[in-house]
């Protein structure tokens, strides 16, 4: 997606729907979503529209128009507008219209229905506590005498909350009261039966979910042979194969080829999951045959659900991959990894708007996407020989690492710059560690000057995953020495390699460019027996290879922020009011701005970034970083600072001429082994535009915070040394203090972004 893009809000933000939506739905417009990520879940039961959902949307759009409309009349149309715009995937756009119907004087039996959609919305676009609220509010509003079919759907949309929440038991008893109530549309009865059977898999009720599944067959079955039998059909065939009831799925996927009929979506996932299933058997040949008709039909499918360019790319790329799979385990290497390539480049149209809108609440967006390409990373390395085809390999990864971080902050205009570390002439000095992670391995590639290195360690991730958060967790308790074998045996794995290497060309810079739960560590603290790491390398934290510029050579002006008191439930941070005079006594008077306390609040706050370019923002006060961007926050003593609204205030604009040179937030915290957390904080300088940043992994002695960044601050401005550097000679400081020397006081501390 193009800068100019970027610049236009982007009305689509939930292109692809949950499959949690009140109908899907009968549309083939939404196929993918709801078969693919299996909580095939019904809220809404409407007929199959016969014009397309954009003719739909206009057609409604114009009714409402009219002057002559009561109020059921109003809410009726807006109810069905809301329903064709969440078939196109506008879901904000729904909500939006809802919330103006919810203001309407109605009867209850449509408040009730409203608020059922709008609950329905909220899980779709990720927002379970409005969700819930919504749910709550249809309940209590729906009448005594409200018609069965209204009440069956009204309790679905509870029993996917219930299963959003994971109270799989009481979401599989509210899903059978409506199933009782929904006997007059097999259709729904046929997408409930569906809905329990999945809470029954949640709930490691196989059995129970098998007989389940019989029961959706039952209904579909009993429809007349058109799209919904199909689609329906469909979706039992895939939890089917999720659940290994063979039988069923080679019987129900092979009914639905019958009634596709000329719908060549529905043929497309048809065939994709008989070849999946096939797969899963090892019936290798009758596999590639069925996945190669998927993928026929697939691109036969001209309705898009994005745009008409994008084509069926939304299923194309996991027919694309599966093959991909197939010729991998053929061992036909050179054909796997073009078909890789192939899935790939079928995904990128739709990646933005899957990294926006498409949700699951099972699996992240690494568990969920991450394979595509880091199976064709591990393809490309098993034939590498030379440079560029370990250049390839990285290309592969980084494409990843922008989407995941697109993901995280729901925004797919992250700006990357055009250079990276690889495509620079790194000083003579500098090494970049960029570790991948594959399940039987960790292939570490180290950049040194123009050449690239290559070493293959035999731990696989999740061995790696339980050392690196065993080293983690002991790493924070300042009254033990047990992180030190875990530190010891991470230094053997990924320095060791390299040691000889390191020394001969006078290394003193580390770049690492972690992934996944290396993340959640300070690599300062690794250690070779004697020292650790920090003692003979300046360190640097980068999400990807981006660069953002050189060091400014203008005086520094600094934003000086800090929250000493306890307010909002948390506690006090008694030193901050000393870390915030020392360090701003090592700066001229004309060139500080305090902001302590009582002063330190949002409004305070944003006023003064919007009034002065400052080239270093410091925060001292509780943070925290979540795998839930929502949850992403600075307190300030009136309110909380989120990512989006720190982005908003830094980011280069009219008034903003250099991106902001530093950001130091002192005392934020992430979770042990939440690597998504951590892919936060680390890109919490590229989303707001800054150079650099400083910011700790976990929450430290306030006293010793104040020493080191005292330290640092006199290194970097007094000194003049690069960041690294800075950092380097503070963590060293509390190192030689004999109540400080455990790293659990100066580790957490890490330099993201530019080093110098």
């Amino acid at each position: 997606m193009s800068q100019g893009k970027c610049l236009v809000k982007n009305i689509a933000s939930s292109v692809l729907p949950e499959a949690v939506g009140p109908i899907k739905k009968i549309q083939g417009d939404v196929m993918f979503t709801t078969i693919y990520k299996y909580l095939i879940i019904i809220v809404l039961f409407i007929p199959l529209l016969s014009m397309g959902h954009e003719l739909e949307v206009n057609k409604l759009q114009l009714a409402l128009k009219a002057d002559n409309l009561n109020a059921t009349q109003q809410v009726e149309i807006i109810l069905r507008l809301a329903n064709a715009y969440q078939n196109l995937g506008l879901s904000q756009q729904a909500i939006k219209i809802l919330l103006k119907a919810e203001k309407i004087d109605k009867s209850t039996l449509l408040d009730s229905k409203v608020y059922s959609l709008l609950s329905d919305l909220y899980l779709t676009v990720h927002q379970d506590v409005k969700a819930r609220h919504y749910i709550d509010k249809s309940l209590q509003s729906l009448p005594k005498n409200a018609p069965a079919i209204i009440q069956a759907t009204v309790l679905n949309n509870l029993g996917n909350i219930l299963t959003i929440e994971a109270y799989y038991a009481k979401a599989i008893r509210t899903y059978a009261k409506a199933l009782k109530l929904a006997t007059g549309s097999a259709e729904l009865s046929g997408r409930i039966a569906n809905n329990i059977s999945y809470a029954y898999i949640q709930n490691n009720q196989q059995n129970e979910a098998v007989n389940m599944l019989l029961i959706a067959e039952q209904h579909f079955n009993s429809l007349a042979d058109n799209y919904s039998k199909a689609f329906g059909l469909i979706g039992v065939g895939k939890l089917a194969i999720q659940l290994e009831a063979n039988k069923i799925a080679y019987q129900v996927l092979n009914d639905a080829l019958k009634f596709s009929k000329q719908y060549n979506r529905l043929i497309s996932y048809a065939y994709g999951f008989l070849g999946h299933l096939y797969e899963k058997q090892q019936r290798y040949t009758e596999a590639l045959q069925l996945t190669r008709k998927a993928i026929f039909f697939a691109k036969l499918d001209g309705g898009s659900f994005f745009s008409e360019q994008n084509q069926a790319s939304e299923i194309l790329y996991r027919w694309q991959w599966q093959l991909g799979r197939l010729f991998k385990v053929l061992n036909d290497i050179d054909t796997a990894i073009e078909t890789y390539q192939q899935a790939v480049q079928s995904l990128q149209p739709i990646r933005q708007e899957m990294a926006i809108g498409y949700r699951n609440d099972d699996l992240s967006f690494r568990e969920r996407i991450g394979p595509i390409y880091f199976e064709l990373a591990d393809l490309l390395l098993q034939r590498a020989t030379t440079q560029t085809d370990l250049k390839a390999v990285i290309d592969v990864i980084e494409v990843f690492k922008t989407a995941e971080l697109q993901d995280y902050f729901q925004d797919d205009c992250v700006i990357k710059s055009s250079q990276t570390l690889w495509d620079k002439n790194l000083a003579t000095n500098v090494g970049v560690f960029y570790p991948i992670l594959l399940p039987d391995r960790t292939e570490i590639l180290l950049k040194l000057s123009k050449d690239i290195y290559r070493f293959n360690l035999p731990i696989g991730a999740e061995r790696l995953k339980d050392e690196v958060n065993e080293f983690r967790f002991e790493l924070e308790d300042y009254s033990t020495t047990n992180f030190l074998s875990y530190a010891q045996r991470l230094y053997k794995w990924l320095i060791i390699p390299f040691h000889n290497l390191l020394k001969t060309r006078q290394i003193d810079t580390l770049i690492f460019i972690p992934d996944g739960v290396l993340r959640t560590i300070p690599f300062a603290a690794l250690h070779d027996g004697n020292d650790f790491l920090i003692s003979k390398y300046n360190i640097v934290v980068n999400p990807g290879l981006n660069l953002n510029g050189a060091k400014s050579t203008k005086p520094a002006k600094i934003l000086l922020n800090g929250l000493a008191t306890g307010v909002q439930g948390f506690n006090e941070l008694s030193s901050v009011t000393s870390e915030i005079e020392s360090i701003s006594k090592l700066y001229s008077a004309d060139d500080v701005t305090k902001l302590l306390n009582k002063q330190f609040t949002v409004n305070n706050f944003t006023t003064k970034l919007e009034q002065t370019n400052y080239s270093i923002l410091h925060v001292a006060s509780h943070g925290q970083f979540n795998s839930d961007l929502k949850k992403t926050f600075l307190l300030a003593y009136d309110g909380k600072i989120n990512m989006n609204k720190l982005e908003k205030l830094i980011r280069l604009s009219e008034r903003r001429s250099e991106p902001l040179e530093l950001l130091t937030l002192s005392a934020c915290q992430t979770a042990v082994g939440d690597d998504q957390a951590a892919l936060g904080l680390a890109g919490v300088a590229l989303k707001a535009g800054a150079k650099s940043a400083l910011a700790s992994l976990w929450a430290i002695d306030d006293d010793a915070t104040a020493i080191l960044m005292q330290k640092f601050y006199q290194q970097l401005h007094v000194k003049q040394l690069s960041k690294a550097k800075a950092l380097q000679m503070a963590q060293l400081k509390l190192l030689k203090y004999r109540n400080y020397k455990h790293p659990a006081y100066w580790a957490s501390f890490l330099l993201i972004g530019n080093w110098q």
